[in-house]
């Protein structure tokens, strides 16, 4: 951790909580005031936590998406309220200022806590004085003294907090302001006469009616008045102020003058101003985002369709040389993990978004593991990893996604595969805790240093041996298993003893509490036999468009193809197909219109149309639906669904 310069010991004991930090968020220094609100001692927060670890979960949502940013773009943030979790785990109201300030060739960020609470007790007293004297101006003469002894007192709490107080007689129309609205405006009371005329004429002209009407309104109405406009500053400039106050009253409920306070909230309109473009450029960089996602998973998807469609012809051609067979299953293993890698960024995406949705149902969890393994099995094999399961030994009953489930094991499996030397071993174990179902994957790899845990979990987070040693991979796996985990109310823990001694994840889902009939995951009930279907391939993709007819062929549909929307829809006609697999991108036509134009004609009505297509999120799957498709999936195609799906016709 970088060393920040000595601070003199008055730093310790200061009214005020002090932090240092790296730019990170990392303490580097903490003084006793800060220590003894939050109950930590000292050696708990230097280098271990973040300040953004003590806030709660909206303050880290905060400090991601307006504090770190604000404060990068402008070198400081200042009047921020924050809850801060303490050692005793109650949340404590905070206001904070930090600033960035460079030391040699370090940044440093620096903090500054005050306690919320006594901000409001305070504010009260503020408010409290303020009637007191107000109610006193009704007796001038006899409380003049009380009154200026109190006005020295609030004088330094108002110049400090850019506030300022005026009164009008509504008899005189005369007007008087405070030094400290002189001070704020540059004006004195002799500079415009003192007159009701002169002081509304410094309020912008737009502004102006709508203070005037809510002042009004709340003498009528015996209520305080609270309103925002424009004051004119001695330059020139315009002041962003809220004003608020009351009128006093003669005994027989006379309105004689209306009194109030000013505060110049011009910083906090211009923050609040800044913060609006900034959100809006971080939402158009996220969309931009998604749509970069979402055209290069199309992108992506489209090569492997055919890829995919001939290495499912090797399949079903059982070649049996065994040169063929060792080239079809590599290629098929590299297939599969594009695939999983495309299909694990979209769903990243999703979950960050909160638009993924479970399908639970009751499940038994040594099912779930025995399908994870499965799915595993040949990359270990492959890495003569020693590999050991050990089921839970009564069932475990949880309310899941199965192919969520299933794809949090395989994914913690294929990370303990990526990351264990050759003839390392790993295990799987899952048993009961009270009321939870725990899943733990332990491996003897190469381990995660003891300042990368907190990170191990971020999006794009990898760690530099894992870089160097790995077999590929974007640095999601780990993101998207804590998002689905948690998705599902469960935790993730990691835990390493550092490099080179193993790690451990831990899982831990809720188990089912209803007695709901427990589903076997994946379960088939459609007859396996297909009968034989006219289907008809539109794909502007040749090869895609040939080896999928080509293996629909082979398993004894009649199959036409066509490369362009208009050539589709008239072969449609010609061709009367039982189904169509329609691709979305055509170079004339997109697929949606020519779904629109078949679903028009009488012929058309009864056919049944798939949307083949590498778009997939669930937009797409919405406009498919929109536009007259019946199923919609996503490239490269698994045969076997699409089989599934044809026998269902």
């Amino acid at each position: 951790m970088d060393t920040i310069p000595d601070i003199p010991s008055s730093f310790e004991f200061a009214a005020c909580g002090l932090v240092t930090t790296e730019t990170n968020g990392m303490i580097c220094r903490a003084n006793a005031t800060f220590c003894k609100w939050l109950g930590f001692d000292v050696s708990e927060l230097i280098g271990k936590k973040r300040i953004q670890d003590l806030f709660t979960v909206g303050g880290r949502f905060f400090h991601h998406t307006h504090w770190a940013p604000l404060l990068q773009m402008q070198g400081s943030v200042a009047e921020v309220q924050m809850e801060l979790i303490g050692r005793d785990g109650k949340a404590l109201p905070m206001l904070i200022n930090a600033i960035r300030q460079k030391h040699g060739d370090k940044h440093f960020d620096q903090l500054a806590f005050f306690v919320a609470t006594d901000r409001k007790n305070y504010e009260r007293e503020l408010l409290h004085a303020r009637k007191h004297a107000e109610s006193s101006l009704a007796s001038l003469r006899e409380t003049k003294k009380e009154l200026q002894e109190s006005r020295d007192l609030l004088s330094v709490a108002i110049q400090s907090a850019r506030m300022g107080v005026w009164s009008e007689n509504l008899n005189s129309g005369h007007v008087w302001w405070s030094q400290e609205l002189e001070q704020l405006t540059g004006f004195t009371a002799e500079a415009f006469g003192s007159t009701s005329e002169a002081f509304y004429h410094l309020i912008h002209a737009d502004d102006r009616l709508s203070v005037v009407a809510e002042i009004q309104n709340a003498i009528q109405l015996k209520s305080d008045y609270s309103v925002q406009f424009r004051l004119q500053h001695a330059t020139g400039n315009w002041l962003t102020m809220e004003g608020r106050g009351h009128a006093a009253y003669s005994e027989a409920g006379e309105a004689l003058s209306v009194f109030g306070i000013v505060i110049d909230i011009s910083e906090r309109k211009q923050t609040e101003e800044k913060l609006r473009d900034l959100n809006l450029q971080l939402s158009i960089s996220d969309r931009r985002k998604d749509e970069f996602l979402a055209t290069l998973a199309h992108e992506l998807r489209n090569p492997l369709a055919p890829v995919r469609n001939v290495l499912e012809i090797m399949r079903v051609k059982e070649a049996k040389d065994p040169f063929v067979q060792w080239s079809r299953s590599i290629i098929e293993r590299h297939v599969l993990q594009m695939t999983h890698l495309v299909d694990d960024l979209m769903e990243a995406s999703r979950i960050s978004q909160g638009r993924l949705e479970l399908r639970k149902q009751h499940i038994n969890l040594a099912d779930i593991i025995q399908h994870a393994v499965e799915a595993s099995h040949a990359l270990m094999k492959e890495s003569r990893h020693i590999f050991s399961v050990e089921n839970p030994a009564e069932p475990l009953i949880i309310d899941a996604d199965s192919t969520r489930v299933i794809q949090i094991i395989s994914n913690l499996l294929t990370n303990a595969v990526k990351y264990t030397p050759e003839g390392g071993t790993i295990s799987l174990k899952a048993f009961q805790d009270g009321e939870d179902a725990v899943i733990c994957v332990a491996d003897s790899g190469i381990g995660i240093p003891p300042e990368q845990l907190s990170n191990i979990f971020n999006m794009f987070s990898q760690l530099t041996p894992a870089l160097e040693r790995s077999q590929g991979g974007l640095g999601i796996g780990l993101s998207l298993v804590r998002g689905l985990v948690e998705l599902h109310g469960g935790t993730i823990v990691a835990r390493s003893e550092g490099d080179g001694r193993g790690s451990e994840f831990t899982v831990r889902l809720p188990i089912a509490t209803s007695s709901m009939e427990t589903t076997q995951p994946f379960e088939n009930k459609v007859d396996a036999v297909t009968s034989a279907k006219r289907i008809l391939v539109v794909d502007d993709n040749i090869d895609a468009a040939d080896s999928l007819a080509l293996l629909l062929g082979m398993s004894g549909h009649v199959t036409r193809t066509a490369n362009d929307g208009t050539t589709g829809f008239t072969l449609a006609e010609e061709f009367s197909p039982d189904v169509m697999l329609l691709d979305i991108g055509l170079p004339d036509i997109n697929g949606y219109e020519v779904a629109r134009r078949i679903r028009g004609q009488a012929w058309g009505k009864k056919i049944f149309l798939i949307a083949a297509t590498g778009w997939g999120q669930d937009k797409d799957k919405q406009l498919a639906k929109d536009a007259g498709f019946d199923n919609h999936l996503t490239k490269p195609i698994d045969f076997q669904e699409l089989d599934v799906v044809l026998q269902k016709i």
